[in-house]
């Protein structure tokens, strides 16, 4: 993977943050069978994110795809091993390779949703933090 990443995800603990409460809540849908944009929004909508969820919801169907398996999750400020992951990815940080076993067309189809997490949280949540910065 080339080493593209978020800005917002490398200057912003509080983007992290509610990434990470994203995943996680994402996670509890799937546990619970509800649907996860859903909820996704009832939990994380009032942050003004709405726009990035849809890609975050993809990012996390995809890798559990490729992973063959569910994506284990933390609690409180403990993180999985899948969590940190995530995280490194999405700062484009170099991970340990990725134990995959999917389709190089799957590979590419999380690629790009990691891709596009990136921009629209560069987008969506960068202006928020350089306001607060100013």
């Amino acid at each position: 993977m080339t080493n593209i990443h978020s800005a917002t995800a490398r200057r912003s603990s509080s983007a992290l943050f509610l990434f990470l409460e994203a995943v996680r809540c994402w996670s509890r849908a799937r546990r619970m069978q509800r649907p996860t944009l859903t909820s996704l929004y009832a939990h994380l909508g009032h942050y003004g994110c709405g726009q990035l969820l849809p890609a975050v919801d993809s990012l996390l169907e995809l890798s559990e795809s490729l992973l063959g398996r569910p994506l284990q999750m933390g609690r409180g400020e403990a993180l999985t091993q899948d969590e940190n992951m995530l995280i490194n990815l999405l700062q484009g940080r170099r991970v340990a390779p990725i134990a995959h076993i999917c389709s190089d067309a799957l590979l590419c189809a999380f690629c790009s949703a990691l891709r596009s997490v990136q921009i629209l949280m560069d987008m969506e949540l960068g202006q928020k933090v350089a306001k607060r910065a100013a």
